[in-house]
């Protein structure tokens, strides 16, 4: 469940929101106020918190709002309780001055609570240091006993869902504008920040079902990219689109493996390959994946996709990667034949696949130190 906890000087106003919200709010609960209107109870409450005049932030308001994986399954006086139980955990007893309201006026059900820190007998029984964490973690712990899931476990299978959509998205497109499109298809809602520094710098996102704009000043929605991975970054994404914009237009153009491993050196970038098993010269062999890396990259650790000293695997991040390796696969053995021909004959069947495919991968890939090592026994050549 979302909550907030915060100490206070109230006015009257507070007291009047809470027993008003659009003449939807229902009082479930109240301690030690005699009086039915909520600027009175406000003066009972300002009389008994200057029994204690060291202490100027009386007061403790909050909320607890459920979200609908709860909201639905729970009944008003269970709500309440679980209200009643987690105020008790922080100080809250039942010589402390209390109202506690449900508001139904937004798209969630949630409870204010005003609470007198000071009670009856002058003693403040509420402390405030960081009230705002123990709040929250007195829901969580109720939520527990109850055995209802607590806002952080929600969480976390919200955050698991919108990942997987991201990827998916992010395999499927090649560019910002188009991935917002499809995560809105798949019920999200993507904000994205941007600096004149680095262009695009941030994304949120949002489920479309959470969003709330009457709350939207107390709770904002959704999490930040950081919050959903930490391996995921922007710089990542925005360098997968790059890759896939790069591949996709060698595709098109070109009509065989030589030709598009050139095409994309061309732009940058490095090719390696990745076959069914282990390379055999002068014969078909069946690709399985392509690993594509900028040239100049300064990336330095792995990512959710990026993988150090390799690249990109293909097969991760694009879901139309079966066309290519058709193509390549169709053509692959005619340029395997071609290229021998033209290679010179003191060169062992090894060095040939070597000069051919770079960085082979048998049958995963090879290091970036051979790969320096063929170049320089080609070049002493």
């Amino acid at each position: 469940m979302n909550n907030s906890a915060t100490t206070r000087s109230i006015t009257k106003i507070a007291l009047e929101y809470n027993s008003n919200d659009k003449g939807t709010a229902e009082m479930v609960a109240s301690n030690y106020l005699l009086s039915d209107t909520a600027e009175g109870q406000f003066y009972e409450m300002k009389t008994v918190a200057e029994r204690n005049p060291k202490v100027k932030k009386w007061a403790l308001t909050g909320y607890i709002s459920q979200p609908d994986e709860i909201g639905k399954k729970l009944k008003d006086e269970e709500f309440k309780q679980i209200a009643m139980e987690a105020l008790a955990k922080v100080g809250v007893t039942n010589k402390n001055q209390y109202r506690l309201d449900i508001h139904n006026s937004t798209k969630h059900k949630h409870i204010h609570f005003v609470v007198n820190r000071i009670d009856i007998s002058g003693k403040c029984t509420v402390k405030a240091h960081d009230i705002g964490r123990r709040f929250g973690e007195a829901v969580r712990e109720v939520c527990k006993e109850k055995g209802l899931l607590t806002d952080v476990e929600i969480g976390i299978q919200k955050k698991a869902e919108m990942l997987k959509s991201l990827t998916e998205a992010i395999r499927s497109e090649d560019n910002f504008d188009n991935l917002i499109s499809e995560m809105k298809k798949k019920g999200f809602k993507v904000q994205l920040s941007s600096n004149i520094k680095d262009g695009i710098s941030g994304m949120r996102i949002v489920m479309e079902k959470d969003k709330n704009y009457q709350t939207e000043r107390i709770y904002k929605a959704g999490y930040k990219l950081s919050e959903i991975s930490n391996l995921l970054k922007i710089s990542e994404i925005k360098s997968v689109f790059e890759m896939k914009k790069a591949v996709r237009e060698a595709h098109k153009n070109v009509a065989n493996l030589k030709e598009f491993r050139e095409n994309l050196q061309q732009k940058g970038f490095s090719v390696k390959i990745q076959y069914e098993e282990e390379f055999k010269p002068n014969q078909k062999n069946e690709i399985q994946n392509l690993w594509i890396n900028k040239v100049d990259s300064n990336q330095q650790k792995n990512g959710f996709f990026f993988r150090k000293n390799v690249g990109f695997s293909l097969s991760e991040t694009d879901s139309d990667l079966g066309n290519l390796v058709t193509l390549l696969n169709s053509n692959n053995e005619v340029n395997h034949q071609n290229t021998h021909r033209e290679s010179a004959s003191n060169e062992s069947l090894i060095e040939i696949a070597g000069g051919l495919l770079g960085d082979l991968l048998k049958p995963t890939y090879v290091s970036q130190d051979e790969d320096e090592l063929w170049k320089k026994k080609r070049k002493s050549r």
